[in-house]
């Protein structure tokens, strides 16, 4: 057993997550049960397994992973209590007849957000402007998940794309001109295959672009703009006191913090809010479960590192003389696929890869860059482990399985046609 491919054990793993998964265990526990699986299998001893919980545990941004994302559920039971949630909708209708389009923007605008966890934001306005038509719970989740993820390929705020950009040791507004057609891609393939296929959702009949429509659902997105200013004030500060020589680096984790903060104070002196009210969505009971979850992800990723399970499998590739061009795209998708996070996918398999790029030519370096990053992070939408699927999923009650059709259409497609875009720059 222990002679068996790194590869094979990772998917053994996650068959064993999604089995505990379909016997109603908890999701957080499930996969809390696979990280000690995966480390025990993969040779870690009993002191070494314990001390891996325990650091990933410990870890500030485990910590401020769990606070975000259960601010992230106060800020969102807040807005869907005072009614802030269902104004915000209607503010964005007046504007649109269609509901799919509704909720395809709602969950894109929140999608500007490196929130952790931040389709639990949108997840509500979507479902306010959807559910007028014959939708499943699975299209739902496909809406919330798919377009909540379109800017992540090039927008800088993403530490995903921070990370990259700076192992890549190119230029961010290069980075981010070769990837802003890849959410080109991802909104046209999200039209085609998720939008399309629900028909039509008749939402407002009256609804017109204005001027006067545009104020109003302004004023009820102050509490996401908030968010969204402290973001790039402190991202700002930071870049500031770094070229005075202040050598203070913020995590771009806790920088969403203050925002949040401030947004919960705004949503409760505008709209009233009672102490009582402030209890109970400080108590809700799935906050708190999103918690668990957000505990068990971290520790999850933390075994596979600590295993070396992504630096074996892509020695098990190299040894089994797979084309470097496979190696360069498989390695991003299967640590995406494993560890369900962007920065983790570009730390993991970026440093190995970045040196077998052959292209001196800077447009053919970005576009094998663009590749690869494109690879994983499709392989990071598909994972069972992503956080923004699973809270979707819970959020709408989608089964697990039966939601994947729905998403694997379009990364097919985004995989597809970077391919042939990879082709024809390098060809040209």
């Amino acid at each position: 057993m222990v002679d068996v491919p790194a590869l094979i054990k990772i998917f053994v793993i996650f068959a064993v997550i999604l089995f505990f998964n379909r016997l109603r265990l908890n999701l957080g526990v499930s996969l809390l049960i696979g990280a000690l699986l995966l480390g025990l299998w993969m040779g870690l001893d009993f002191r070494n397994l314990l001390r891996s919980i325990f650091i990933n545990l410990t870890r500030l941004q485990t910590i401020a992973l769990a606070l975000i994302v259960w601010l992230i559920m106060f800020l969102s039971g807040l807005m869907e209590k005072s009614g802030n949630m269902d104004r915000l909708v209607k503010s964005f209708s007046s504007l649109s007849k269609d509901g799919r389009t509704v909720g395809a923007v709602m969950a894109a605008l929140i999608g500007l957000l490196p929130m952790p966890g931040g389709a639990l934001f949108s997840a509500p306005m979507v479902d306010a402007s959807v559910s007028g038509g014959s939708i499943t719970s699975e299209q739902k989740t496909a809406v919330n998940y798919w377009f909540r993820h379109i800017w992540e390929f090039w927008w800088p705020l993403y530490p995903g794309v921070i990370l990259a950009v700076a192992l890549l040791e190119v230029a961010t507004l290069y980075f981010m001109a070769m990837m802003i057609s890849v959410t080109l891609l991802s909104i046209l393939a999200g039209i085609l295959f998720i939008l399309r296929p629900i028909g039509k959702i008749e939402l407002n009949e009256q609804a017109e672009f204005s001027f006067q429509g545009i104020k109003y659902f302004i004023q009820e997105l102050i509490p996401i703009l908030i968010v969204v200013f402290f973001i790039f004030a402190i991202t700002l500060a930071g870049n500031a006191l770094q070229r005075f020589g202040f050598n203070i680096k913020i995590d771009s984790g806790l920088s969403v913090l203050p925002g949040l903060i401030v947004a919960i104070i705004w949503v409760c002196a505008v709209n009233k809010i009672s102490a009582r009210q402030i209890k109970i969505a400080l108590l809700k009971r799935n906050a708190w479960s999103m918690v668990l979850l957000i505990l068990s992800i971290m520790v999850f990723k933390g075994m596979m590192s600590d295993s070396h399970a992504v630096l074996q499998i892509r020695n098990e590739m190299i040894t089994h003389g797979i084309p470097i061009i496979l190696v360069i795209v498989l390695m991003p998708f299967l640590s995406g696929l494993i560890m369900g996070i962007a920065v983790g996918f570009v730390g993991a398999s970026f440093p190995l890869i970045i040196p077998m790029f052959q292209n001196p030519d800077l447009l053919n370096y970005l576009s094998t860059a663009g590749l690869a990053y494109t690879f994983g992070y499709m392989g990071m939408l598909l994972s069972p482990v992503h956080l923004c699927f699973l809270v979707s999923k819970d959020y709408f009650n989608a089964g697990f399985l039966s939601t994947y059709p729905q998403i694997i259409k379009p990364a097919l497609a985004v995989m597809l046609m970077s391919v042939i875009c990879y082709s024809l720059l390098n060809i040209f």
